[in-house]
């Protein structure tokens, strides 16, 4: 008999002309690791989105405190050290580099890894959130949540191809769409509102370029769901993944800049399925919240979708409400060998829960 022969896993097809997904036009990229080298002003240019006011919507602002749990406060603080601190998954976490000293070698350190540590307090705080609606059963049975959703968007901006390809880590979808936070009149008035200027920088500037890739468009809930709409999206940063391409430490700005692209990128995934992958002029806005976090600082921010037409600084735009990051906490550690939680902010969750309940007959 012939001994059976181990298979051999085929080469890996060179990058090059001969690649059968290689495009004579290159393609820019914005995936989950990448920021904006200018962070929240060239994400605006890149979208074409303004800011009507400060802070967030009314309606948003409005829920704060409608809502709440018995003991809530003492039920977040007890996620909070499940998700840092009581997880029993402990993993050998990224060397440590000091900058300053760069040739020497800390000794490792085990833990809980950031993307696990992200996920837990996620999970666990959107669970507090449907626990703090249960009196509202019927409309919270109209809810479904998604975890790890892809989204693929492509589109053309001043002559350039350029493709978001992104994961939500959390997407609450609805039944229903969430209402229009800024009506016809107030979406009018962006056209006179200008766009940040960048100058000299091009505003495609730090996207990767790329010849190889293969145009799609991707919404993770199909066309004919129970709950085809998005409501909100929840997306973690994970700062041993996320890094600028010239090894500068990731700004404030950059932070923000990456929850708007998270923001059009969902937004703009529902709509090309929604109303077809060429369209521009939206029949209808499509709304979306977005709350970035990594464990401890929680970005809020809103984005109505008004427009996929996204040449030049003419015309209607796309609108972005936004507050800075807050802190659900100051610290959460070990203390000689004690557990210690230091400067709880219960604020983060009223506002979570907020987003949450936005939609729903109270």
């Amino acid at each position: 008999f012939e001994l059976s022969r181990p298979r051999l896993n085929p080469p890996p097809l060179p990058r090059d002309h001969t690649h059968p997904m290689y495009h004579e036009r290159c393609c820019l990229m914005y995936k989950d690791h990448n920021v904006l080298l200018r962070g929240l002003d060239q994400g605006k240019i890149l979208t074409k989105t303004v800011e009507i006011k400060s802070g967030l919507p009314v309606e948003v602002e409005n829920l704060m405190g409608a809502l709440e749990l018995p003991e809530q406060d003492t039920l977040v603080q007890r996620c909070i050290l499940k998700s840092h601190l009581f997880d029993a998954m402990q993993v050998k976490l990224p060397k440590i580099h000091d900058p300053e000293r760069p040739a020497w070698v800390f000794p490792r350190v085990y833990g809980i890894a950031a993307h696990r540590r992200n996920n837990l307090m996620s999970s666990k705080l959107i669970q507090l959130c449907e626990f703090a609606c249960g009196n509202t059963s019927a409309a919270i049975s109209s809810r479904a949540l998604v975890q790890d959703a892809v989204v693929f968007v492509p589109f053309e901006k001043d002559g350039d191809l350029i493709q978001m390809e992104l994961t939500v880590d959390f997407m609450l979808c609805g039944a229903t769409p969430l209402k229009p936070y800024a009506d016809a009149a107030e979406v009018q008035k962006t056209q006179d509102i200008e766009l940040p200027d960048l100058y000299p920088i091009k505003h495609t500037i730090t996207l990767e370029t790329e010849h190889i890739y293969e145009i799609k468009n991707v919404f993770p809930v199909r066309q004919g769901s129970r709950y085809p709409h998005i409501h909100t999206a929840v997306i973690n940063y994970d700062e041993t993944q996320v890094k600028n391409i010239y090894e500068t430490p990731v700004t404030e700005e950059q932070v923000l800049g990456r929850t708007l692209l998270k923001s059009f990128a969902t937004a703009a995934a529902q709509a090309q399925q929604r109303y077809g992958t060429n369209v521009k002029d939206l029949p209808e806005p499509v709304t979306v919240q977005c709350v970035q976090t990594d464990g401890r600082l929680f970005h809020f921010a809103v984005l109505q979708l008004n427009t996929l037409d996204l040449d030049g600084t003419e015309g209607k735009k796309n609108i972005f409400w936004t507050l800075p990051r807050i802190s659900l906490f100051e610290s959460c550690m070990y203390v000689k060998g004690k557990p210690s939680l230091e400067g709880y902010n219960a604020e983060v969750f009223n506002r979570l829960l907020a987003f949450y309940s936005s939609g729903l007959h109270l």
